[in-house]
């Protein structure tokens, strides 16, 4: 019977490792992560530029 030391360790299928401090990679994946935090996913940055759009047309047509 081999240590458990001997076995080899299982990899992830999609390993996420994060990126050297310090370097342009760690600065966007930082930015990246703030905008998320604040705007949420793609899909909410999606619905949030829709109805940004639709105000500033529904304004607009009250002008008129």
């Amino acid at each position: 019977m081999g240590s458990s030391k001997s076995k080899p360790r299982k990899g992830h299928e999609h390993p996420k490792h994060l990126p050297k401090v310090g370097t342009a990679t760690e600065r966007a994946w930082e930015h990246e992560e703030r905008e998320r935090a604040v705007f949420g996913s793609g899909g909410a940055r999606i619905a949030l530029a829709i109805l940004v759009v639709l105000a500033i047309v529904g304004l607009v047509f009250l002008i008129v």
